[in-house]
Protein backbone atom coordinates (compact mmCIF):
# COMPACT_ATOMS: atom_id res chain seq x y z
CA UNK A 1 0.00 0.00 0.00
CA UNK A 2 1.17 3.64 -0.94
CA UNK A 3 2.03 6.17 1.08
CA UNK A 4 -1.04 7.88 2.40
CA UNK A 5 -1.64 11.95 0.08
CA UNK A 6 -3.86 14.80 0.48
CA UNK A 7 -6.55 14.68 -1.62
CA UNK A 8 -5.80 18.50 -2.61
CA UNK A 9 -3.45 20.99 -2.28
CA UNK A 10 -7.07 22.68 -0.17
CA UNK A 11 -7.02 20.18 1.87
CA UNK A 12 -3.56 20.24 3.11
CA UNK A 13 -3.99 24.30 3.83
CA UNK A 14 -6.87 23.45 5.36
CA UNK A 15 -5.27 20.92 8.00
CA UNK A 16 -2.25 23.14 8.21
CA UNK A 17 -4.19 26.12 9.15
CA UNK A 18 -5.29 24.11 11.71
CA UNK A 19 -2.45 22.80 13.02
CA UNK A 20 -1.07 26.37 13.03
CA UNK A 21 -3.92 28.03 14.48
CA UNK A 22 -5.13 26.32 17.91
CA UNK A 23 -5.05 27.58 21.60
CA UNK A 24 -1.84 29.80 21.22
CA UNK A 25 -3.75 32.21 18.61
CA UNK A 26 -7.58 32.14 20.70
CA UNK A 27 -6.03 32.23 23.90
CA UNK A 28 -2.22 32.61 24.52
CA UNK A 29 -1.76 35.24 21.93
CA UNK A 30 -4.50 38.31 23.58
CA UNK A 31 -3.56 37.47 26.98
CA UNK A 32 0.31 38.23 25.71
CA UNK A 33 -0.62 41.14 24.00
CA UNK A 34 -2.48 42.37 26.73
CA UNK A 35 0.84 41.06 29.80
CA UNK A 36 3.01 43.25 26.87
CA UNK A 37 1.41 46.49 26.16
CA UNK A 38 -1.05 46.30 23.70
CA UNK A 39 -0.87 47.55 20.24
CA UNK A 40 3.07 47.59 20.75
CA UNK A 41 3.15 43.50 20.74
CA UNK A 42 1.96 43.53 17.12
CA UNK A 43 5.05 45.03 15.69
CA UNK A 44 7.94 42.88 16.59
CA UNK A 45 4.87 39.66 16.44
CA UNK A 46 4.27 40.59 12.40
CA UNK A 47 8.25 40.68 12.25
CA UNK A 48 9.13 37.44 14.19
CA UNK A 49 6.21 35.47 11.85
CA UNK A 50 7.30 36.66 8.54
CA UNK A 51 11.04 36.57 8.47
CA UNK A 52 11.34 34.02 11.00
CA UNK A 53 8.38 31.85 11.14
CA UNK A 54 7.41 31.27 7.62
CA UNK A 55 11.37 30.35 6.76
CA UNK A 56 10.89 27.46 8.92
CA UNK A 57 7.19 26.61 8.06
CA UNK A 58 8.54 26.46 4.12
CA UNK A 59 12.07 24.40 5.23
CA UNK A 60 9.63 21.69 6.92
CA UNK A 61 7.43 21.38 4.10
CA UNK A 62 10.68 21.37 1.64
CA UNK A 63 12.33 18.43 3.68
CA UNK A 64 9.00 16.61 4.07
CA UNK A 65 8.13 16.46 0.63
CA UNK A 66 11.45 15.82 -1.32
CA UNK A 67 11.82 12.71 0.78
CA UNK A 68 8.46 11.53 1.34
CA UNK A 69 8.81 10.74 5.10
CA UNK A 70 8.22 11.67 8.34
CA UNK A 71 10.71 13.26 11.16
CA UNK A 72 12.95 10.43 12.06
CA UNK A 73 13.19 8.48 8.58
CA UNK A 74 13.50 12.11 6.74
CA UNK A 75 16.80 13.51 9.05
CA UNK A 76 17.87 9.39 9.05
CA UNK A 77 17.96 10.38 4.31
CA UNK A 78 19.83 13.31 5.38
CA UNK A 79 22.81 10.84 7.17
CA UNK A 80 22.19 8.21 10.09
CA UNK A 81 23.69 10.71 12.53
CA UNK A 82 21.01 12.65 12.47
CA UNK A 83 18.53 9.98 13.19
CA UNK A 84 19.01 11.04 17.31
CA UNK A 85 18.18 14.54 16.25
CA UNK A 86 14.82 13.55 14.51
CA UNK A 87 13.65 11.23 17.69
CA UNK A 88 14.60 14.10 20.09
CA UNK A 89 11.70 16.62 17.78
CA UNK A 90 9.32 13.53 18.18
CA UNK A 91 9.26 12.88 21.91
CA UNK A 92 9.13 16.70 22.25
CA UNK A 93 6.33 16.84 20.18
CA UNK A 94 4.48 13.90 22.40
CA UNK A 95 5.50 15.26 25.62
CA UNK A 96 3.93 18.88 24.10
CA UNK A 97 0.70 16.77 23.46
CA UNK A 98 0.96 14.96 26.47
CA UNK A 99 -0.32 18.40 28.51
CA UNK A 100 -1.90 20.38 25.60
CA UNK A 101 -4.59 17.35 25.70
CA UNK A 102 -5.45 18.52 29.19
CA UNK A 103 -6.07 22.18 28.40
CA UNK A 104 -7.86 21.13 25.47
CA UNK A 105 -9.92 19.03 27.94
CA UNK A 106 -10.68 22.07 29.81
CA UNK A 107 -12.42 24.04 26.55
CA UNK A 108 -14.10 20.81 25.98
CA UNK A 109 -15.75 20.80 29.34
CA UNK A 110 -16.27 24.62 29.89
CA UNK A 111 -17.82 24.08 26.09
CA UNK A 112 -20.42 21.78 27.51
CA UNK A 113 -21.00 23.23 30.55
CA UNK A 114 -22.01 26.67 29.14
CA UNK A 115 -24.33 24.62 26.27
CA UNK A 116 -25.88 23.23 29.18
CA UNK A 117 -26.49 26.42 30.76
CA UNK A 118 -24.76 25.57 33.80
CA UNK A 119 -21.02 27.52 33.77
CA UNK A 120 -18.71 26.57 36.72
CA UNK A 121 -16.09 28.01 38.50
CA UNK A 122 -12.80 27.26 37.39
CA UNK A 123 -11.46 26.31 40.91
CA UNK A 124 -14.41 24.54 41.92
CA UNK A 125 -13.84 22.36 38.29
CA UNK A 126 -10.04 21.53 38.66
CA UNK A 127 -10.68 21.03 42.67
CA UNK A 128 -12.52 17.79 41.59
CA UNK A 129 -11.42 15.02 39.35
CA UNK A 130 -14.48 15.26 36.60
CA UNK A 131 -11.08 17.02 34.72
CA UNK A 132 -10.03 13.27 34.19
CA UNK A 133 -13.04 12.45 32.58
CA UNK A 134 -12.55 15.58 29.81
CA UNK A 135 -8.98 14.75 29.50
CA UNK A 136 -9.72 10.64 28.55
CA UNK A 137 -12.89 12.25 25.82
CA UNK A 138 -10.72 15.21 24.77
CA UNK A 139 -8.06 11.85 24.09
CA UNK A 140 -10.33 9.96 22.26
CA UNK A 141 -11.03 12.57 19.84
CA UNK A 142 -8.14 13.29 18.87
CA UNK A 143 -7.37 9.22 18.80
CA UNK A 144 -10.14 8.67 16.41
CA UNK A 145 -9.24 11.57 14.16
CA UNK A 146 -5.55 10.09 13.54
CA UNK A 147 -6.43 6.68 13.54
CA UNK A 148 -9.09 7.62 10.59
CA UNK A 149 -6.18 8.16 8.21
CA UNK A 150 -5.02 11.15 6.39
CA UNK A 151 -7.66 11.99 3.96
CA UNK A 152 -10.70 10.24 6.27
CA UNK A 153 -9.36 11.67 9.68
CA UNK A 154 -7.00 14.47 9.57
CA UNK A 155 -8.18 16.32 6.39
CA UNK A 156 -11.81 15.77 6.89
CA UNK A 157 -12.10 17.39 10.46
CA UNK A 158 -9.80 20.44 8.99
CA UNK A 159 -12.25 20.91 6.40
CA UNK A 160 -15.25 20.95 8.80
CA UNK A 161 -13.54 22.84 11.44
CA UNK A 162 -11.61 25.18 10.50
CA UNK A 163 -14.93 27.23 8.41
CA UNK A 164 -16.96 26.71 11.50
CA UNK A 165 -14.22 28.52 13.67
CA UNK A 166 -13.98 31.25 11.34
CA UNK A 167 -17.50 31.62 11.15
CA UNK A 168 -18.04 31.59 15.35
CA UNK A 169 -14.78 33.96 15.56
CA UNK A 170 -16.44 36.68 12.74
CA UNK A 171 -19.48 36.06 14.72
CA UNK A 172 -18.16 36.85 18.45
CA UNK A 173 -16.16 39.72 16.94
CA UNK A 174 -18.77 41.18 15.71
CA UNK A 175 -20.75 40.94 18.49
CA UNK A 176 -18.17 42.20 20.49
CA UNK A 177 -17.52 45.66 18.64
CA UNK A 178 -21.33 46.48 20.33
CA UNK A 179 -20.13 46.35 23.16
CA UNK A 180 -19.64 49.82 25.47
CA UNK A 181 -16.08 49.07 25.98
CA UNK A 182 -15.04 48.15 22.52
CA UNK A 183 -13.45 51.54 21.45
CA UNK A 184 -11.32 51.44 24.33
CA UNK A 185 -10.40 47.68 24.37
CA UNK A 186 -9.64 48.17 20.58
CA UNK A 187 -7.56 51.35 20.78
CA UNK A 188 -5.89 49.53 23.77
CA UNK A 189 -4.96 46.24 21.31
CA UNK A 190 -4.19 48.31 18.17
CA UNK A 191 -2.95 51.44 19.14
CA UNK A 192 0.94 51.06 19.78
CA UNK A 193 3.22 52.51 22.24
CA UNK A 194 6.16 52.57 20.79
CA UNK A 195 8.14 53.08 23.79
CA UNK A 196 7.72 49.26 24.79
CA UNK A 197 9.66 48.14 21.11
CA UNK A 198 12.81 49.33 23.20
CA UNK A 199 11.57 46.29 25.50
CA UNK A 200 13.64 43.64 24.91
CA UNK A 201 11.24 41.34 27.05
CA UNK A 202 8.60 42.73 24.52
CA UNK A 203 10.73 40.87 21.56
CA UNK A 204 11.09 37.84 23.25
CA UNK A 205 7.61 37.52 23.78
CA UNK A 206 6.49 38.33 20.08
CA UNK A 207 9.39 35.47 18.76
CA UNK A 208 8.68 32.93 21.25
CA UNK A 209 4.67 33.12 20.73
CA UNK A 210 5.27 33.17 16.74
CA UNK A 211 7.13 29.89 17.25
CA UNK A 212 4.59 28.69 19.65
CA UNK A 213 1.49 29.45 17.28
CA UNK A 214 2.69 28.52 13.92
CA UNK A 215 3.67 24.89 14.38
CA UNK A 216 6.67 25.16 13.60
CA UNK A 217 9.87 23.31 14.42
CA UNK A 218 8.15 20.27 15.82
CA UNK A 219 8.39 18.48 12.91
CA UNK A 220 4.23 19.03 12.16
CA UNK A 221 4.62 20.74 8.93
CA UNK A 222 7.12 18.06 7.69
CA UNK A 223 5.16 15.25 8.40
CA UNK A 224 2.37 17.15 6.72
CA UNK A 225 4.43 18.10 3.91
CA UNK A 226 5.05 14.60 2.91
CA UNK A 227 1.84 13.79 2.42
CA UNK A 228 2.04 16.87 -0.51
CA UNK A 229 2.55 15.59 -4.20
CA UNK A 230 2.19 19.19 -5.65
CA UNK A 231 1.66 22.99 -5.66
CA UNK A 232 3.91 26.24 -4.31
CA UNK A 233 5.06 25.08 -0.88
CA UNK A 234 6.05 29.09 -0.08
CA UNK A 235 2.66 30.35 -1.36
CA UNK A 236 0.85 27.41 0.70
CA UNK A 237 3.04 28.60 3.64
CA UNK A 238 2.13 32.03 3.19
CA UNK A 239 -1.67 31.36 2.92
CA UNK A 240 -1.16 29.26 6.20
CA UNK A 241 0.58 31.84 8.18
CA UNK A 242 -1.36 35.04 6.97
CA UNK A 243 -4.88 32.82 7.94
CA UNK A 244 -3.14 32.00 11.50
CA UNK A 245 -2.17 35.80 12.20
CA UNK A 246 -5.36 36.99 11.04
CA UNK A 247 -6.92 34.90 13.18
CA UNK A 248 -4.68 35.91 15.69
CA UNK A 249 -5.86 39.22 15.71
CA UNK A 250 -9.76 38.94 15.16
CA UNK A 251 -9.40 36.82 18.52
CA UNK A 252 -8.03 40.06 20.42
CA UNK A 253 -10.67 42.19 18.84
CA UNK A 254 -13.32 39.78 19.98
CA UNK A 255 -11.46 39.46 23.91
CA UNK A 256 -10.56 43.39 24.31
CA UNK A 257 -13.66 44.71 23.81
CA UNK A 258 -15.65 42.34 26.27
CA UNK A 259 -12.66 42.85 28.80
CA UNK A 260 -12.75 46.16 28.81
CA UNK A 261 -16.69 46.70 29.05
CA UNK A 262 -16.32 44.32 32.06
CA UNK A 263 -13.62 46.31 33.77
CA UNK A 264 -11.28 43.37 34.31
CA UNK A 265 -7.08 43.48 33.70
CA UNK A 266 -6.04 42.93 30.21
CA UNK A 267 -3.23 41.38 31.29
CA UNK A 268 -4.76 38.66 33.01
CA UNK A 269 -2.30 36.35 31.80
CA UNK A 270 -3.71 32.32 31.82
CA UNK A 271 -6.77 33.25 33.80
CA UNK A 272 -8.41 34.87 30.68
CA UNK A 273 -9.50 31.91 29.16
CA UNK A 274 -11.24 29.67 32.40
CA UNK A 275 -11.57 32.96 34.80
CA UNK A 276 -12.27 36.14 33.41
CA UNK A 277 -14.45 35.55 30.31
CA UNK A 278 -16.54 32.85 31.86
CA UNK A 279 -17.19 35.31 34.53
CA UNK A 280 -17.78 38.70 31.87
CA UNK A 281 -19.76 36.02 29.61
CA UNK A 282 -22.08 35.21 32.86
CA UNK A 283 -23.07 38.96 33.45
CA UNK A 284 -23.73 39.25 29.60
CA UNK A 285 -27.02 39.44 28.12
CA UNK A 286 -27.35 35.81 25.73
CA UNK A 287 -23.83 34.89 27.84
CA UNK A 288 -24.58 31.55 27.99
CA UNK A 289 -24.77 31.01 24.21
CA UNK A 290 -21.33 33.54 23.60
CA UNK A 291 -19.58 31.07 26.38
CA UNK A 292 -20.60 28.55 24.52
CA UNK A 293 -19.83 29.39 21.18
CA UNK A 294 -16.25 30.90 22.35
CA UNK A 295 -15.63 27.98 23.87
CA UNK A 296 -16.54 25.27 20.94
CA UNK A 297 -14.14 27.82 18.60
CA UNK A 298 -11.46 27.03 20.98
CA UNK A 299 -11.81 23.46 21.13
CA UNK A 300 -12.35 23.08 17.33
CA UNK A 301 -8.68 24.91 17.29
CA UNK A 302 -7.47 22.96 20.01
CA UNK A 303 -8.38 19.77 18.33
CA UNK A 304 -6.98 20.82 15.01
CA UNK A 305 -3.80 21.40 16.95
CA UNK A 306 -3.36 18.50 19.00
CA UNK A 307 -4.68 15.97 15.57
CA UNK A 308 -1.65 17.58 13.99
CA UNK A 309 1.08 16.65 17.20
CA UNK A 310 -0.37 12.96 17.12
CA UNK A 311 0.41 12.46 14.12
CA UNK A 312 4.26 13.20 14.20
CA UNK A 313 4.61 10.06 16.44
CA UNK A 314 2.40 8.14 14.71
CA UNK A 315 3.79 8.63 11.07
CA UNK A 316 7.26 8.03 12.73
CA UNK A 317 6.34 4.03 13.56
CA UNK A 318 4.72 3.83 10.42
CA UNK A 319 7.77 4.61 8.37
CA UNK A 320 10.53 3.82 10.68
CA UNK A 321 9.11 0.67 11.79
CA UNK A 322 6.68 -0.28 9.07
CA UNK A 323 3.60 -0.13 12.15
CA UNK A 324 0.04 -0.35 10.27
CA UNK A 325 -1.79 3.25 10.96
CA UNK A 326 -4.86 1.65 13.22
CA UNK A 327 -2.19 -0.26 15.85
CA UNK A 328 0.62 3.03 15.68
CA UNK A 329 -2.40 5.08 16.68
CA UNK A 330 -3.28 2.88 19.23
CA UNK A 331 0.42 2.50 21.19
CA UNK A 332 0.95 6.55 20.72
CA UNK A 333 -2.67 7.43 21.96
CA UNK A 334 -2.11 5.26 25.10
CA UNK A 335 2.02 6.36 25.75
CA UNK A 336 0.84 10.38 25.34
CA UNK A 337 -2.59 9.46 27.83
CA UNK A 338 -0.01 8.14 30.40
CA UNK A 339 2.81 10.97 29.83
CA UNK A 340 -0.49 13.40 30.35
CA UNK A 341 -1.88 11.80 32.97
CA UNK A 342 0.39 13.87 36.03
CA UNK A 343 -0.40 17.08 33.93
CA UNK A 344 -4.40 16.03 34.02
CA UNK A 345 -4.13 15.22 37.56
CA UNK A 346 -2.27 18.73 39.16
CA UNK A 347 -5.21 20.39 38.28
CA UNK A 348 -7.72 18.15 40.24
CA UNK A 349 -8.57 17.71 43.94
CA UNK A 350 -4.96 15.93 44.06
CA UNK A 351 -3.32 19.04 42.66
CA UNK A 352 -0.01 17.19 42.01
CA UNK A 353 2.87 19.55 42.48
CA UNK A 354 6.75 19.16 41.97
CA UNK A 355 8.07 21.59 44.37
CA UNK A 356 4.96 23.70 45.06
CA UNK A 357 4.32 24.27 41.19
CA UNK A 358 1.56 22.13 39.34
CA UNK A 359 2.95 19.28 37.38
CA UNK A 360 1.43 20.91 34.39
CA UNK A 361 2.57 24.05 34.78
CA UNK A 362 5.84 22.30 35.10
CA UNK A 363 5.67 20.74 31.50
CA UNK A 364 4.56 23.95 29.89
CA UNK A 365 7.52 25.42 30.71
CA UNK A 366 10.21 22.25 30.21
CA UNK A 367 8.15 20.97 26.70
CA UNK A 368 6.39 23.80 26.02
CA UNK A 369 8.78 26.37 26.13
CA UNK A 370 12.38 25.09 26.41
CA UNK A 371 11.65 21.77 24.48
CA UNK A 372 9.81 23.63 21.26
CA UNK A 373 12.63 25.95 21.22
CA UNK A 374 15.12 23.41 21.33
CA UNK A 375 13.22 21.23 18.75
CA UNK A 376 13.29 24.07 15.96
CA UNK A 377 17.16 24.91 16.85
CA UNK A 378 17.19 21.22 15.92
CA UNK A 379 15.09 21.30 12.44
CA UNK A 380 16.97 24.64 11.32
CA UNK A 381 20.55 23.86 11.76
CA UNK A 382 20.00 20.07 10.32
CA UNK A 383 17.45 20.76 7.92
CA UNK A 384 19.62 24.49 6.96
CA UNK A 385 23.00 23.27 6.66
CA UNK A 386 22.88 19.33 6.30
CA UNK A 387 20.32 19.41 3.83
CA UNK A 388 21.45 19.65 -0.09
CA UNK A 389 20.54 23.34 -1.36
CA UNK A 390 19.33 22.02 -4.76
CA UNK A 391 16.84 19.94 -3.04
CA UNK A 392 15.30 23.29 -1.00
CA UNK A 393 15.40 25.33 -4.15
CA UNK A 394 13.67 22.84 -6.50
CA UNK A 395 11.15 22.86 -3.72
CA UNK A 396 10.59 26.49 -3.02
CA UNK A 397 11.58 27.85 -6.56
CA UNK A 398 12.32 31.70 -6.56
CA UNK A 399 14.93 33.40 -8.18
CA UNK A 400 18.83 33.02 -7.12
CA UNK A 401 18.96 36.14 -4.67
CA UNK A 402 15.35 35.02 -3.20
CA UNK A 403 16.65 31.38 -2.44
CA UNK A 404 20.09 32.93 -1.35
CA UNK A 405 18.27 35.47 1.39
CA UNK A 406 16.34 32.30 2.21
CA UNK A 407 19.24 30.51 3.44
CA UNK A 408 20.68 33.20 5.25
CA UNK A 409 17.64 33.47 7.47
CA UNK A 410 17.27 29.50 7.80
CA UNK A 411 21.15 29.45 8.21
CA UNK A 412 22.13 32.19 10.60
CA UNK A 413 18.97 34.28 11.56
CA UNK A 414 16.35 31.30 12.66
CA UNK A 415 18.82 29.78 14.99
CA UNK A 416 20.47 32.89 16.47
CA UNK A 417 16.57 34.36 17.00
CA UNK A 418 15.34 30.62 18.79
CA UNK A 419 18.98 31.16 21.02
CA UNK A 420 18.26 34.61 22.06
CA UNK A 421 14.40 33.89 22.71
CA UNK A 422 15.84 30.33 24.54
CA UNK A 423 17.65 32.98 26.64
CA UNK A 424 15.26 35.12 27.34
CA UNK A 425 13.01 31.82 28.55
CA UNK A 426 15.49 31.56 31.17
CA UNK A 427 16.24 34.86 31.99
CA UNK A 428 12.38 35.17 32.57
CA UNK A 429 12.36 32.62 35.09
CA UNK A 430 15.50 33.07 36.72
CA UNK A 431 14.86 36.58 37.20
Amino acid sequence: MGREEWSSTLGFILASIGSAVGIGNIWRFPYIVGANGGGAFLIPYLISVLLFGLPLMVLEFAIGRSTGKSVVSAFQSLGQRFSVAGLAIVVIVSLILSYYLVITSWVLAYALFFALNRPVDFGAFTGSYLPLIFFLLSGLAVFLTVRSGVREGIEKVARYLIPALVVILLFLVAFSLTEPGALEGARFYLLPDYSRLADPGVWTAAFGQAFFSLSVGMGVMLTYGSYLKRGDLFRSASIIVVADMLIAILAGLMIFPLVFTAGVDPAAGVNLAFVTLPSVFVEMQFGMVLGALFFLMLFAAALTSAVSMLEVPVATLMDSYGYPRKRATLLIFAAVMLLGFPSALSYTALKLEIFGTPFLDLSDYVFGTIGLIVAGLILSIVGGWYMDRTRIYAEIGGCRWQQRVYTVLIRYCVPIILLITLLGSFFQVTG
